[in-house]
């Protein structure tokens, strides 16, 4: 089975659940809920997992040197700019840096 296959199986999954009970919202604590809220995780993470497949390094690069922002160079690639960022974190386009403590004495 394949990445839509599978996405296609949670998606149908999703709606039976929601066709049964359309105020599934209000009851945080059944079974269904946690059910529902499970399965759009794994939709939403398995849609991110694939937006990310779209990107490639050597254009990303290439439109960098060429001075795009990085809005422009997400709409290139038809990917949020929430996604371009963890790309670019993954793949060490961004450092985080520790922070000091603000009582921490600087040398």
């Amino acid at each position: 089975m394949d990445n839509q296959e599978e996405k296609d199986l949670r998606w149908n999954e999703l709606l039976l659940l929601l066709d049964i009970d359309p105020e599934w919202f209000k009851k945080p604590d059944t079974e269904r809920y946690k059910q529902i809220t499970r399965l759009g995780r794994q939709i939403y993470e398995q849609s991110e997992k694939s937006n990310v497949n779209k990107i490639d390094e050597q254009k990303y690069r290439t439109l960098i040197s060429y001075g795009f922002t990085l809005k422009q160079i997400a709409t290139e690639f038809q990917v949020s700019e929430y996604t371009l960022f963890n790309w670019r974190k993954d793949k060490g386009y961004i450092k985080t840096i520790k922070r000091r403590n603000y009582n921490e004495k600087v040398n």
